[in-house]
């Protein structure tokens, strides 16, 4: 029944804005044409019409149109701004533009630089995708010394370089390096002890 109101709604104002669309090309030919022949009276009434005519389509085109652009731009929640973006360069990989998504993720860690999964996403695509392993380690050790990041993030990263290293690069050295740091960085917490738990496992496997 809603819907149906709405389409019945705006049936009419398509209705009106052809209408005025129609009165106006009208009034505009006999202003054009006979014009000059017109008495005062009748110069009076068709400017009238005009004025008429301009007002319905500034009332149901135009200030519709700067209504929901106002809209969007004050209320649009900077969350679904983002979602779109990540969005678009996750369509970007689907497609099989990997430099175009990573091109995009690196504009979205650039607009919210706190954020981890666009370095994530990055070194994804390098890893899995471009099979370059020399950049997806890069990827993850310049964000790192790029800034200081929140525990939890900082943690994440290492963890996951530390496996390329182990997994990709047959460096064992390099990975033990990184869970020791983790340990040194991050004393007594869950990072801590699962940094603890991964060295011990390398110690039996070596």
């Amino acid at each position: 029944m809603e819907f149906g109101i709405k389409k019945l709604m705006s049936n009419k104002k398509l209705i009106l804005i052809n209408a005025s669309i129609a009165v106006t090309v009208f009034l505009a030919w006999l202003i054009f044409s006979e014009w000059e022949k017109m008495e005062i009276g009748m110069k009076f009434v068709v400017t009238f019409f005009i004025a008429v005519t301009i007002g319905l389509f500034v009332v149901l085109v135009v200030l519709p149109i700067i209504g929901d652009r106002i809209g969007a731009f004050f209320f649009s929640a900077p969350e679904e701004m983002e979602v779109d973006e990540l969005t678009k360069a996750a369509a970007k990989v689907t497609q099989g533009d990997y430099e175009g998504a990573i091109k995009a993720y690196k504009a979205i860690a650039q607009e919210d630089p706190d954020n981890r999964f666009p370095i994530f996403e990055i070194a994804k695509i390098h890893h899995e995708h471009l099979r370059d392993i020399d950049s997806a380690i890069k990827t993850f050790e310049d964000s790192l010394a790029s800034k200081e990041w929140a525990e939890n993030d900082a943690a994440a990263m290492m963890f996951r370089l530390q496996q390329i290293y182990l997994e990709d690069k047959q460096d064992e050295e390099q990975a033990k390096k990184l869970l020791e740091m983790v340990i040194e960085k991050f004393p007594e917490t869950r990072h801590s002890a699962n940094a603890h738990h991964r060295l011990n496992e390398l110690k039996k496997i070596g």
